[in-house]
């Protein structure tokens, strides 16, 4: 208390607000702490005498801890590196006011305080060693546990490594290693190992870790050292680096695809770019039979063949041998010293759409050899089959190449060479017949020749010939005459069609437009003149006329001209002012009005010639002298004479 002196009050002391001593004239009070005196402890002075004047000290607040502390030690390193030193730290958890004793123990004698009461709570050592330390506090003195042993480890000079016992390059999965750790310069020392890894595996406590199926989880860094004893040890290795792959596909390749007749093809293996690997090697002489081994534990990756077939290889290493997986496959076909060769049937240049073709494959080796055929499409497909041909309803998209091969069914990769291309074109439009006649007029008891073709021009057809309807039958040899292959000889009027055909079943053509062959009487017509003047001239009035024998029939009249003028279709052309206009030749005939297929044939050629100019008359006398009572005669005449001439006289009146 201020106030006073000491012995001017008297103390009392509370727990958790209960007396625990009455007032007395000591201001201090000692117990012995257990765990249930935890709590809020206060104490309250009253002035002697005075019962009603007294002062409250502040509360304070007692944890009690039921077990003794422990103290902890800890080091700034894990061992004492070479000509270096370790600091030791001494701490007690969650309370103040320590020193601390330091103790050191080394083999084969006991345990030596080093240091004792000590205001500081770390130390530097550099000697090998156990130690530990303890706090105290307090009066009498109270001691912590001590902390738990420190091996202070003294790092030798001698240098760890990791390696792999293998030195292979890459780890693939499934493979046998070991990892061995190795002590440079401790050949002679016998070595306690330790590892350490960020992998999923701990390894054991030796100077190898076998590994005999390497996985994923070995992956990661691996560090080892060696212990001499409890107290000396290298330091740790450099990290090495386990990386394990996927199991490993070969990459099988090959010179050539294809083995000429009596030669040979290299194949290679190769597993990336190791050198450790040796080969397998192994051959099917088709997909179903079983595999052969042909070479095993080569250690080139190349192998010559002479036989076809489906080949494989892997690669194989160590002890006990890993493999890798199986390379893809690769197929050699064997060259037979027979070419193939690829036909049309019918060899025709130029198909059409809807024809029927066959595009055939002939081999000449051997009668008794049974083939297979790949046939190489236009599609670009590949086609194999037992089938030497291949029979197609043609269509545009038939056109393009086609080749073909054999293969020997009893040896499936020995094969012909592929044939020469052969090109099939398709036309998608439906050919057209021609039809042509050297005439369309048929002469009474005589023939006309009809000529078919077909348009484009390409080999193969037979011609069908029709008269009166396209529906109608063929006519037959009994109704025509045949000439040559696409000519006949027709004797009757008509209208004819043709259309042509090939193949089998047979391809037909469009029908042939229609041509009309009419008949002629024997009745010949002729263009005449009237009159029939040897010259007309211009401006005069004539009548041409066509004229026909046989005065009981009745026609029907048919003009043509090479003049700028076109008759009308009567028997006569009157031409009231003639012209130069009407220069030109003149055709008629005449059609039976009752019958009007018959017809007369057309009537030569009448030439009308136009003089432009008029004539001038020459008048001439007789005789030229006259005399004194006599007569003369008078003689008037047309230049160029010509018949028909008038004449008129005039006398001159003076």
């Amino acid at each position: 208390m201020r106030e006073g002196n000491a012995t001017d009050w008297l103390y009392k002391f509370n727990w958790n607000d209960q007396e625990m001593v009455h007032f007395t004239k000591s201001s201090s009070y000692s117990l012995y702490l257990t765990a249930e005196l935890s709590g809020n402890y206060q104490c309250i002075g009253r002035r002697n005498g005075l019962t009603d004047f007294t002062k409250q000290s502040n509360n304070l607040t007692l944890s009690i801890s039921a077990l003794r502390p422990t103290a902890t030690i800890t080091a700034d390193k894990t061992t004492i590196p070479v000509g270096g030193s370790v600091t030791l730290t001494c701490s007690v958890q969650g309370s103040a006011g320590w020193t601390y004793d330091w103790f050191r123990q080394i083999p084969d004698s006991r345990e030596v305080a080093i240091n004792t009461n000590s205001l500081q709570n770390f130390i530097s050592v550099s000697d090998e060693g156990i130690y530990q330390c303890r706090g105290r506090r307090g009066n009498p003195v109270f001691f912590t546990n001590l902390s738990k042993v420190y091996h202070s480890q003294k790092t030798l000079s001698n240098r760890a490594f990791v390696t792999l016992q293998q030195n292979w390059t890459q780890i693939f999965s499934g493979e046998m290693i070991t990892i061995k750790c190795e002590i440079q310069g401790g050949e002679n020392t016998e070595w306690q190992y330790e590892w350490r890894t960020t992998s999923s595996k701990t390894p054991p406590t030796h100077s190898e870790y076998n590994i005999s199926r390497a996985s994923f989880s070995y992956n990661g860094q691996y560090w080892c050292k060696g212990r001499r004893d409890l107290f000396f040890s290298t330091a740790w290795s450099d990290a090495f680096t386990l990386k394990v792959s996927n199991k490993p596909r070969p990459t099988i390749t090959a010179e050539r695809r294809t083995i000429p007749a009596g030669g040979n093809a290299t194949l290679s293996c190769s597993v990336g770019s190791y050198n450790e690997w040796k080969y397998f090697w192994f051959r099917r002489a088709s997909v179903f039979t079983e595999i052969q081994v042909i070479r095993n534990e080569e250690p080139d990756q190349m192998i010559t063949v002479t036989q076809g077939g489906i080949y494989y290889c892997k690669g194989g290493r160590g002890n006990p041998v890993f493999f890798t997986e199986d390379s893809d496959p690769i197929t050699i076909e064997k060259r037979v010293s027979s070419k193939a060769v690829v036909s049309l049937e019918p060899s025709w240049p130029l198909i059409f759409s809807g024809e029927k073709i066959t595009v055939r494959c002939r081999i000449s080796l051997g009668r008794r050899t049974e083939w297979e055929y790949e046939w190489s499409k236009p599609d670009s497909s590949t086609v194999l089959t037992n089938n030497a041909s291949i029979n197609l309803n043609a269509s545009v998209i038939s056109s393009g190449s086609y080749r073909c091969m054999g293969k020997n069914k009893q040896e499936l990769y020995s094969v012909t060479e592929w044939s020469d291309v052969i090109t099939l074109t398709v036309s998608g439009n439906r050919p057209k017949a021609s039809i042509s006649a050297d005439s369309r007029v048929l002469p009474e008891g005589d023939a006309v020749t009809l000529t078919c073709s077909v348009t484009p021009s390409t080999p193969g057809w037979s011609y069908y010939w029709y008269r009166g309807k396209k529906t109608s039958e063929p006519l037959t040899m009994a109704e025509v005459v045949l000439h040559s292959d696409g000519q006949i000889g027709v004797s009757q009027e008509g209208d004819y069609w043709c259309r042509g055909g090939r193949g089998n079943p047979v391809y037909y053509t469009d029908y042939s437009d229609v041509i009309s062959i009419k008949k002629t009487v024997r009745n010949r017509p002729a263009v005449t003149l009237h009159p029939n003047w040897p010259e007309v001239y211009s401006r005069e009035t004539i009548t041409l006329k066509c004229e026909i024998p046989g005065e009981d029939t009745e026609w029907d009249y048919e003009w043509a001209t090479s003049s700028s003028h076109q008759p009308p279709n009567q028997n006569e052309y009157k031409i009231n002012s003639v012209s130069t206009s009407h220069h030109g030749h003149y055709w008629c005939k005449g059609r039976m009005r009752s019958a009007q297929q018959n017809s007369t044939m057309w009537s030569a050629s009448f030439q009308l010639k136009i003089v432009y100019n008029k004539p001038r008359p020459v008048l001439t006398v007789s005789p030229s002298w006259l005399s004194p009572g006599a007569s003369v005669t008078l003689n008037c005449e047309v230049e160029h004479p010509s018949a028909g001439w008038s004449f008129y006289w005039y006398k001159a009146v003076h």
